[in-house]
């Protein structure tokens, strides 16, 4: 099986220090949830191309599952990732 190329990604501001590995390869059923503006799909997907991070919950506790971080910090992890990867067909 190829080796997965990956981004890192760092948070800055109320997530300073936080960290998360990502995929720069995704299938298009990935990117499709990933676009689909739906929410929960939208979600499912980015959790399938966590490699590891180091975030944690709304509590301050490390979490196992990124989808139990805060989705503030989800969201500009997705975003940070979108601008360093150009996968979106045009």
């Amino acid at each position: 099986m190829a080796e997965h190329n990956t981004k890192s990604i760092e948070l800055d501001g109320p997530f300073a220090g936080w960290r998360a590995e990502l995929r720069g390869s995704v299938s298009a059923r990935i990117l499709l949830d990933l676009e689909s503006g739906v929410a929960s799909r939208a979600l499912e997907a980015f959790s399938k191309i966590v490699v590891s991070h180091n975030f944690k919950g709304i509590d301050g506790e490390p979490v196992t599952d990124i989808l139990d971080a805060p989705v503030e910090a989800l969201t500009a992890t997705l975003e940070a990732w979108s601008k360093v990867n150009s996968i979106s067909p045009q």
